[in-house]
Order: structure tokens, then sequence, then C-alpha cells
């Protein structure tokens, strides 16, 4: 069967995605690993380089869902309660492996100066979904030092689509104007979303409120397309500006979940897979150890004094800071950013992305060796938030 036929590819995708899920289950690890790894070996079976365009539509369209949902997590008034630390270990957390993985890029490995920038912006990043997974496993969500954890990642991964979008936007009075009118948009919409649902909610088998926000999204999408910008930055603003009323409407939550990771999601991560080179491997380990060991040690420079500073326990500070080394989402949709702009070559892409991988399994398999699992109450089964692997496509 020729893969030129759309039935064909979506089917063997979509299988490709449906094993992921089922490895990632059996061995209790993130499916969007599993993901990123069964993409490279569809690249390196099938002889692709590259999916087909409506595919790379799809992971596009994938990569600004996540983002939106991711900042539907941050709770306002968490952030607002931990403002000051929150920014103080959010800025320090991307700053220093920024600036230190550009340096090395640029001076030592000799890359262009753009590809220098995406691949510090690429592995400064932290993950807002495996931190949430991993407090609300300890039982920690509750908790001060939980709610300063997601707040101060925020800050972080914020930071990076800041950065992705200010560095490699294409600055005119078009897309001035076109970012402004965004900016509008998005501070309407937690005025309008809540009363918006309720009237939406009146028929509820039609998905009213689903549409109405991929609608938002595509929008949003469509703006910062036009104004040559990335799309993730007014994605995650808004998930964040509109997480009070997803807090109240745990519905909406799920049926955007099941949507994006069901169907969305493995579009992103099974083709952020197809461009990396299984011959990095062989023959490009050193940058790979070297980006690790950076951004790893650099995350851990710049979190741990803080944590001690707030006077939390060393196991505390280690826990968090093992967690914030993490960051699997926003790293690779500035990878992927990155080798779709030209701005990195497939094997500098391999290079930050197996970084990006290592950084996320190998800090958070020791950061579950610190806390047990909290024993799971009989009444939070019922209206609990997440299930083991829900959040773990995003990463």
């Amino acid at each position: 069967m020729p893969l030129e036929n759309p039935w064909v590819f979506l089917t063997i995708w979509m299988g490709a995605a449906f094993l992921a899920a089922v490895i990632a289950l059996q061995l209790r690890i993130s499916v969007a690993l599993v993901e990123v790894l069964v993409g490279i070996l569809m690249s390196h079976l099938l002889g692709l380089a590259d999916p087909p365009e409506w595919m790379t539509f799809l992971a596009r369209l994938g990569s600004v869902t996540l983002a939106f949902l991711a900042g539907t997590e941050i709770d306002p008034a968490s952030f607002r309660h931990h403002a000051f630390p929150s920014l103080v270990i959010g800025i320090l957390s991307f700053l220093l492996p920024f600036g230190l993985v550009y340096l090395i890029a640029h001076l030592l490995l000799g890359w262009s100066t753009a590809g220098s920038l995406v691949a510090g912006i690429a592995l400064a990043t932290t993950s807002v979904a495996i931190v949430y997974t991993a407090i609300l496993e300890k039982g920690m969500e509750a908790t001060l030092f939980g709610q300063l954890l997601l707040t101060s990642c925020f800050v972080t991964d914020f930071l990076s689509v800041l950065f992705l979008g200010v560095f490699f936007t294409h600055w005119s009075t078009t897309s001035a104007l076109l970012l402004f009118v965004a900016l509008v948009l998005l501070l309407a919409l937690p005025l309008s979303l809540r009363p918006l649902l309720r009237w939406l909610g009146r028929s509820p088998v039609s998905e009213p409120e689903v549409k109405f926000l991929f609608f938002v999204l595509a929008l949003l999408g469509a703006l910062a397309s036009v104004a040559q910008t990335e799309p993730v930055l007014p994605a995650y603003v808004a998930g964040v500006l509109v997480a009070k009323s997803f807090a109240t409407d745990r519905q909406l939550v799920r049926r955007m979940r099941s949507l994006a990771y069901g169907l969305l999601t493995p579009f992103f991560f099974i083709k952020a897979g197809f461009h990396i080179s299984l011959q990095i491997l062989l023959f490009g380990f050193l940058p790979i150890l070297l980006f690790f060991a950076v951004k790893f040690l650099s995350k851990m420079l710049a979190v741990w004094p803080a944590f001690r500073v707030l006077r939390l326990s060393r196991r505390e500070a280690l826990f968090g800071s093992l967690l914030t080394s993490g960051g699997l989402t926003f790293g690779l949709i500035a990878a992927h950013f990155g080798v779709t702009k030209g701005l990195l070559q497939r094997e500098q892409y391999s290079q930050v992305t197996i970084a990006i991988l290592l950084s996320t399994l190998v800090p958070v398999i020791g950061a579950s060796r610190l806390f047990p699992p909290a024993p799971v109450k009989a009444k939070e089964k019922e209206p609990k938030l997440t299930e083991p692997g829900e959040f773990e496509e995003e990463g």
C-alpha cells in the first residue's frame, strides 16, 4: 500500500500511537517519551525524514493545544500568593541554562546565532505537566511547596515561549498590529468565557464549548502566523487566563484533554521523533552529554539555593530541583520550531532533542525516589483531577 495514500499513512500513524500508549502503560513511563522513540523508528523504517504536509499541520495544532492545556494548570490565586519567590526561581531557572547552552552551542560547537538561541530556549524549559503529576502522586498539590513548584515552572515556561516569540518574530507594522489585536482578544477572553460557557452549556451534546475554545486557538494561531511568530505563546497565555474558569468545570477539562491527548498530541510527539537521526547516538554523543550536563547542573545551581533560602528542607529542595530539570513539551516545541524553520540542522536538532529526553527521564526518576506516593483516599477516586498517564502526553 502506498504511503502517499492518507488513509494508509494515518493507519500506520495512529497504530504507532496506540502501541506507544500500551508500552507506556506497561512500563509506567511518560507516553510522550515513547511516542518520540516510536517516531524515530518510524522515520528510519519507512525511510522518511518528514511526514506529509497535512500531518505537519496537525502536529503544530497539537503543540498549540498542549501549550493551552499547560496554561490551564496554573492557579492564578496561587501565583499571586507566591509571586515574588516564583518569579525569582522561575527567572533563574530559565536564564542560567539558557545563557550557558547558548554560549556552548555558539562559541564551543560553532552553531549559528539563531540555532544557538533555539538550543538555549529548548534546554532552559521545564515541564508544568511533569511537576503537576509528580506532586499529585506525592499528595503535595495543596501544600505551599507544591504550589510554589507549579507557579515557578509557569514563569520558566512563559519566558521560554516569550523568548521564542521575541527573537524569531519578523517585526513590522503589520505584525505589531496583529499582535495588538491578539492581546486585546486575550484580555477579553477571561471576561467573556464564563458567561459564554454557561450559555453554551444548554446544548452539551454538540460540544459547543470545545468548538469555541478551538475557534479561539485557531484565531490566535492565524494572527500569530500572519504576524510570522510562533502561535504557542498566545495559546499558552490564553490557557493561563482561562485557568480559573477551567478549574470550575472539570467536565470541560476532561473533554478537551480527551480530544487533545487522544488525537492531536501523538501527531506532535511522533513527528518530533521524525527529525532525530539514530546515527547521532553513535557519532554525536559528546554534545548530547554536554547539553544534558549543562542543563541539569545549571538548573540545580539556580533552583537549589533559592529553595534553601525559603527554608525548605534539603530533601524538598532536592526534589524540586530535580523535577524542574525536566522539560519535555516546551523544549520539544522550541526544537521543533527550530528544525522546521531551518534554524537547526537535523544533526543539531537530534542532539538537542535527545538531551531534552535525557533531562526529562533521568532527574524525574531520581525525584520519584525521594518521596513515596501518597495513599489514594477512597473519596478522591471519583472526582480526582488526573489519572496516571493523563498528563504524560504533555510531558
